[in-house]
């Protein structure tokens, strides 16, 4: 009786891990159409619903870690395997466990994309910025620290 109310509760909290994992999916496609329109209220409002959706996301991986513990196995990836498995619900827990993880890999591309416009629209104002101060357009590649300076506050913009 408990391996089976858990497999109900694992399958609950899975379909939600989907779910959640959709909506943040969708949040940073809302993200990404946001910063090319430099649109800032949107941008505000989706990077709020995307901490919203990463906390909830955290708080269910949690909730299936215990489930998983509570029936002996592990949270690694062969564990889990295991784990859904030996549940007699094992294709649906195993279908519902590849779209978590598809949903997360998209939510991963999503955010490095939208980490690359971020990127290259600092680049750009730095390059502004340092074209404003009379120095060359491209700035010294890397600092000591690794770091690509931005040299901000060593000549007042407009100063010829």
């Amino acid at each position: 009786m408990h391996a089976e109310r858990t497999q109900q509760s694992l399958q609950a909290v899975l379909t939600r891990e989907v779910d959640c994992a959709e909506r943040l999916r969708m949040c940073l496609d809302a993200e990404r159409a946001a910063l090319i329109k430099r649109d800032m209220p949107a941008l505000e409002q989706t990077i709020g619903e995307k901490l919203q959706y990463t906390h909830e996301l955290e708080k269910l991986e949690q909730q299936r870690e215990q489930l998983v513990a509570s029936l002996g196995f592990g949270s690694d990836a062969e564990s889990l395997k295991r784990c859904f498995k030996s549940l007699p619900q094992a294709d649906t827990l195993m279908r519902l466990w590849r779209q978590v993880l598809a949903n997360i890999d998209a939510c991963r591309n999503g955010n490095l994309t939208n980490g690359s416009i971020l990127e290259a629209g600092r680049r750009h104002v730095e390059q502004a910025l340092l074209i404003l101060r009379g120095q060359p357009g491209s700035p010294s590649l890397y600092s000591p620290n690794g770091d690509s300076p931005a040299n901000l506050g060593q000549r007042e913009l407009g100063k010829v």
